[in-house]
């Protein structure tokens, strides 16, 4: 039996088949019911986690299943408002249940082979029928798929004439767009099973492959049959509302369909063609080293599991994927590092130094070669200067909730919970316990506002800069209290004002340094480098070359676990609460106390000429 997320994996490339054999993993004439429903729950975990983090970040990488645990009840949630809108606006006979055992299922023969899908929701009308997925995106992923015009987003989806809760592909309603290259190059993106739109998609191609091959196709129309995904409205903003337990009320267009009936009628051929490579594979058994490629997903969500096998050759650090910008590709051909690897280039060392064009990658590489730190001392002593005492060292933490909970949040809004506060009167002058600062909710009610007023008492009018690490974030939370706030928005707004990047001062940052008198080539150089770094600047890369604080014995160690814990906080005991309570606290102020020490290190280094160990 072939399920969904087996016929991804047995696509990926020739080795899997074998490798999944080799470590006796449960193959076709084994498969039970029971282990296509434990491989349907773990997609849809997989769905949310990807959902909640839509940008790379190497801490949340690796995910753990108590964190993922924690979030499905919101998930559980999304699906059962999903069946609630469908069938009001479609028909209340449709086929729904969080139960996938009571789901509609269907069973197909392809050569020799069956082939199982289980529908979120399916409804019947006399010879024709419509099928919907529910996933746990939003609508903001295929209406950001598009070229930039004049510097604004031309998406290739638009909502339907006579039905806004509707997106259709623009070619709807305007067919000479297939003719248009830019349309069509990102409409293709629709037909590549790894893309964030694509693997949507693809998951709604499948179910129509197997329906159409079903046993019992002689039964519906399919020239009839409507195919949508449904997802949540990216740009619903709750209004406050609450029931009489306190439970949001939302309004049906909380949720978006998109119709993909034409698309997935397209994908049918490239699904053959892919069971083809499928049958291939499944024959051969072939566990001989073959080519790596994006199919693997490396340091994705949906990574391959026998990874580790394939990039046996990688070394632990310092490797061709080490190198800044590599997707640009190296070498007068622009080989890609997975193209590299598959020549059999796999330490960043490999590569000739003739084909780094890049002054980066240069930097990068002198480090390396030589074991020694790079400093641009002119670049840093000048962003040092720009920052003015006091200093407030910030961090906030939020609750990426895919369904809004307070009013003005919108799905997977970054709901702030909490905030640390390091004060640094003078240089130098600021004590991690006495000068520290913080506040977190103790439960799952709206603080923000409450935070948001200590906040603003703790920082001074003072004309201090707020330090931060990785600016965006922090910006984009006050703007929204800002706007949320109106009696608070002058402060607010004078705090995100005064933020200042300590990632700019250690990485760089081209328009700050050119504003401060570089020049262009010098100010879109970085400003450090340590072969320690591995090509990242995360904070967590960062500090341990500057400190000996290390976030490895930390109860609460990375920002899944902040929000796994936080998730968890109505649900404990007062005993297991109080402990996680202070966890959460310390690891906040840990990211906050960082910040405080690798700028003290960062002054050392500039103006008293330490030497750097």
């Amino acid at each position: 039996m072939i399920s969904k997320t087996r016929f991804i994996n047995y696509s990926r490339c020739r080795r899997y088949c074998a490798l999944d054999e080799i470590h006796k993993k449960k193959l076709l004439a084994t498969i039970s019911y029971e282990d296509l429903l434990e491989e349907e729950a773990e997609a849809k975990k997989n769905e949310l986690y990807m959902s909640m983090y839509d940008e790379e970040d190497e801490d949340l990488i690796f995910k753990a299943n108590e964190q993922l645990e924690a979030m499905m009840p919101y998930y559980r949630k999304i699906e059962i408002l999903a069946g609630s809108v469908i069938s009001r606006k479609f028909g209340k006979d449709v086929i729904f249940s969080l139960n996938t055992y009571d789901q509609k299922k269907f069973e197909a023969f392809y050569e020799d082979y069956r082939f199982y899908c289980f529908l979120d929701g399916f409804l019947k009308n006399g010879d024709s029928f419509s099928v919907f997925e529910t996933k746990a995106t939003t609508s903001k992923k295929f209406l950001n798929l598009g070229p930039n015009i004049k510097k604004v987003k031309e998406s290739i989806f638009t909502t339907k004439i006579d039905d806004p809760q509707v997106l259709v592909l623009k070619e709807h309603y305007q067919p000479d767009l297939l003719n248009d290259q830019k349309y069509f190059t990102f409409r293709q993106k629709l037909f590549d099973k790894f893309n964030d739109c694509g693997q949507y998609v693809f998951d709604l191609a499948y179910q129509r492959f197997v329906i159409e091959h079903s046993e019992n196709k002689e039964k519906f129309a399919f020239k009839k049959a409507k195919y949508y995904l449904v997802v949540l409205n990216s740009e619903y903003i709750h209004d406050g509302r609450v029931d009489e337990e306190g439970e949001p009320i939302y309004q049906d267009d909380i949720v978006s369909f998109i119709d993909l009936t034409s698309i997935t009628e397209e994908y049918q051929s490239l699904i053959v063609n892919d069971f083809q490579v499928v049958e291939e594979n499944l024959n051969i058994m072939d566990a001989s080293r073959c080519s790596v490629s994006i199919a693997c997903q490396r340091k994705k969500i949906k990574e391959c599991p026998f990874l580790s096998i394939c990039f046996d050759k990688l070394p632990k650090e310092n490797s061709i994927f080490a190198y800044m910008g590599s997707h640009h590709g190296f070498g007068a051909e622009k080989l890609s590092a997975l193209e590299l690897y598959n020549q059999g280039y796999y330490q960043a060392t490999d590569i000739p130094h003739e084909w780094l064009a890049r002054r980066n990658n240069i930097i990068q590489r002198d480090c390396i070669d030589n074991n020694i730190a790079f400093f641009h001392h002119q670049k840093i002593k000048a962003g040092i200067e720009a920052i003015r005492y006091p200093i407030y060292h910030l961090d906030f933490e939020t609750f990426p909730c895919p369904l809004p909970r307070f009013k003005g949040e919108k799905c997977y809004s970054q709901s702030l919970f909490q905030f640390s506060l390091h004060v640094e009167h003078a240089p130098g002058n600021c004590d991690k316990e006495k000068d520290h600062y913080s506040f977190l909710a103790n439960n799952h009610e709206d603080c923000r506002e409450k935070l948001m007023n200590q906040l603003c008492d703790f920082i001074k009018d003072d004309k201090g800069s707020v330090l931060v690490y990785n600016q965006a974030f922090e910006k984009t939370r006050l703007k929204e209290m800002a706007e949320l706030y109106p009696d608070l928005r002058d402060k607010i707004l004078s705090i995100r004002e005064r933020i200042f990047d300590l990632l700019d001062i250690v990485k760089g940052n081209a328009k700050l340094f050119q504003a401060l008198g570089f020049t262009e080539d010098i100010a879109k150089e970085i400003n450090f480098y340590h072969n320690r770094l591995d090509g990242s600047f995360s904070i967590k890369k960062v500090l341990p070359i500057f400190s000996d604080l290390s976030y490895k014995e930390l109860v609460v160690a990375n920002g899944m676990d902040a929000v796994a814990t936080y998730a968890r906080f109505p649900k404990i005991e007062k005993a297991e609460f109080d402990k996680l309570y202070q966890a959460l606290v310390e690891y906040c102020k840990q990211d906050t106390w960082a910040m405080v020490e690798i700028l003290q290190k960062l002054k050392n280094i500039i103006d008293y000429s330490k030497d750097f160990v």
